[in-house]
C-alpha cells in the first residue's frame, strides 16, 4: 500500500527544505524496491490550494496539483510550508484552507508545519475532546502549541533546516529505525535530529519577539524556574495587569503565558538531560516541576517519550550513562 505524502506549498515556502524531504522519500522508495518482501512506498504529491505554480521564498516556482476536495483513505501525511495570504478571498484564503483541514483531518495520520502560523484555528478544544473521547469535536491545534493531540492526529511544528530529520523520523515510524538509519547515512543527518517525535524546543524563545520585553521576560523566567511563576507575577515583571499581559504575550508569541512557561520548563529540562549527568529527580526540581513524575508526564505529553528515553537519544557522551 502506498502511503501518500502531501506537500502543501503556500506562498514563500522554503524550497531547500522541500527538496531535501523529497530526496529522502525518493531514496526510501528506491531502497524499498530493492528489498524483497517490502511492498508499497511513498506516493509524494506537491499541492497548492488552486494548483499551478507555487512561488518559493527564493523566487523559484514548483508545479503543483490542486488539493482534492476530500482525501481518500487514512494513510496520508501532510507537510505545510509557507504562509497563506490572509487577504485572499479565493480558495487560497485562510478560511478555505482551515475548512479543508477540518474536512480532511480524519484522513491525516501525521501533520507538520513550517510557518503557516495564521492558518489554524486559535481556540483549542483538545482537553474537552479528551474528556469526551470524541476526536471529531476538536478543531486542529493552534500552531505553536507543543504536540497537543486529538485522537486522530497531532501537529508537529518544525523549523528551517530540520526537513531531512523530520522525514526520516516518519520513515522510522513506518519502516523501523534500522531502515531509517540506513537512509540517514546517505544524508549525514545526526541521530540527535531524528526521533519518533522530533523535538519542538524553544518555540517561544528562539524566534525574535515583536517586543523586547518578551525576550527579557523569558530570560528572567529561565533563571527563576524553581519559584512560583503565576500569570500575575509574570505580569508584574512587565508592569501590566494579568489580563493585559495575557493578551500581550499571546500576540507576541502565539502562546498563552501558561503554555509558554511549560515550553521554557521543558526546554531547560531537555538541555540538562542532554548535557549533564544529574539525576532525573534533581532536574525536575531545578526546572520547576513538582516531582519527577510531573516532569515525566510533561515529556510524554509534549515529546511522546519519557525523560529517560530523551536522555538516551540525545545525551552527549559525558552524560549518556546517567539516568
Amino acid at each position: 500500500m502506498m502511503h501518500k505524502v502531501w506537500f502543501l506549498l503556500l506562498p514563500g515556502f522554503l524550497l531547500l527544505d522541500i527538496i531535501r524531504m523529497l530526496a529522502v522519500f525518493k531514496a526510501a522508495n528506491a531502497a524499498l524496491r530493492r528489498t524483497r518482501g517490502k511492498l508499497g512506498g511513498y506516493d509524494v504529491r506537491l499541492a497548492s490550494a488552486t494548483g499551478g505554480h507555487a512561488l518559493s521564498s527564493s523566487g523559484v516556482a514548483l508545479s503543483t496539483r490542486a488539493l482534492p476536495h476530500r482525501l481518500v483513505g487514512r494513510a496520508s501525511t501532510l507537510f505545510i510550508s509557507g504562509e497563506p495570504d490572509p487577504g485572499s478571498a479565493g480558495p487560497a484564503g485562510v478560511r478555505r484552507l482551515r475548512e479543508w483541514l477540518s474536512r480532511n483531518r480524519r484522513q491525516l495520520c501525521r501533520c507538520a508545519v513550517l510557518g503557516a502560523r495564521a492558518l489554524l484555528p486559535r481556540a483549542p478544544a483538545v482537553h474537552a475532546v479528551r474528556r469526551q473521547g470524541h476526536a471529531a469535536a476538536a478543531p486542529a491545534p493552534r500552531i505553536g502549541q507543543r504536540a497537543d493531540r486529538t485522537r486522530a492526529h497531532g501537529w508537529q511544528v518544525t523549523e528551517p533546516g530540520q526537513a531531512e530529520g523530520l522525514a526520516l523520523s516518519w520513515i522510522a515510524q513506518d519502516r523501523g529505525a534500522a531502515f531509517a538509519d540506513m537512509l540517514a547515512a546517505r544524508f549525514a543527518v545526526p541521530r540527535s535530529r531524528r526521533c519518533g517525535m522530533p523535538r519542538r524546543r524553544r518555540v517561544a524563545i528562539d524566534p525574535p519577539a515583536s517586543d523586547a520585553r518578551i525576550d527579557t521576560l523569558h530570560l528572567w523566567i529561565g533563571a527563576h524556574l524553581q519559584e512560583n511563576l503565576s500569570v500575575a507575577r509574570l505580569a508584574q515583571k512587565v508592569h501590566m495587569s494579568a489580563r493585559s499581559f495575557a493578551r500581550f504575550y499571546e500576540r507576541a508569541t502565539g502562546l498563552s503565558p501558561g503554555r509558554g512557561l511549560q515550553q521554557i520548563r521543558l526546554d531547560a529540562a531537555c538541555r540538562l538531560l542532554e548535557t549533564s549527568p544529574l539525576p532525573l529527580k534533581t532536574i525536575a526540581g531545578q526546572c520547576g516541576y513538582g516531582s519527577q513524575e510531573v516532569m515525566r508526564r510533561a515529556f510524554v505529553r509534549d515529546l511522546q517519550m519519557t525523560p529517560r528515553e530523551y536522555r538516551r537519544r540525545h545525551a552527549t557522551m559525558k552524560s549518556a550513562g546517567a539516568a
